[in-house]
């Protein structure tokens, strides 16, 4: 059985694969798409992010990724910081931790597709389905059955759409032999 709390070394290598991965991934938020504003949003942050996971396991995931949102919500000049939505996020970082450090995926595997499919559903239902709108409901009043009638549920046609590019991505990083170091592979 898998250790939840496995947690690889930072070593300097490892640090600064996190700060330039936290960095991308910052960046690449940036071009996210707002299909309805402040409220749906279509980015392809989540493979940055997978990739996080992948070399920085659970508490480093948690870490990582809750340095992009203050890094991100202190740069947006907004002053909207909510710390919750912070820690929805570092407990996002955790999940993609747990299901991608140390684990090689293939294309070819059934069970490598379920399992990127259980990461993907598990991630997206926790931060996407339940935390967001219900953040969103406390904080800016937007009761949480309106943000779906005006389209929150449209995000289910993201789920394969992450998997897909999960899949077709990953594998391929996987690949690489300073980066199957750092994954633990």
């Amino acid at each position: 059985m898998k250790n939840i709390f496995q947690t690889p070394k930072p070593t300097p290598k490892r640090l600064v694969s996190l700060a330039m991965l936290i960095a991308l991934a910052f960046i690449v938020g940036k071009f996210s798409i707002p299909i309805i504003p402040q409220q749906l949003v279509v980015s392809l942050t989540f493979i940055v992010n997978t990739i996080i996971g992948m070399i920085a396991g659970p508490i480093w995931g948690f870490i990582s990724l809750a340095i992009l949102d203050v890094v991100d919500n202190l740069s947006s000049g907004e002053g909207n910081f909510i710390i919750w939505w912070t820690l929805m996020e570092a407990v996002q970082g955790f999940f993609y931790g747990f299901f991608f450090y140390g684990r090689e995926l293939r294309w070819s595997s059934k069970k490598d597709w379920l399992h990127v499919t259980i990461a993907t559903l598990v991630t997206m239902l926790i931060g996407t389905f339940i935390f967001t709108p219900l953040l969103i409901q406390i904080y800016f009043g937007v009761p949480f059955w309106a943000q779906y009638v005006a389209g929150r549920w449209l995000k289910i046609f993201e789920i394969p759409l992450r998997i897909i590019i999960t899949m077709l991505i990953v594998p391929r990083l996987q690949r690489i032999p300073e980066l199957r170091k750092l994954a633990n592979l």
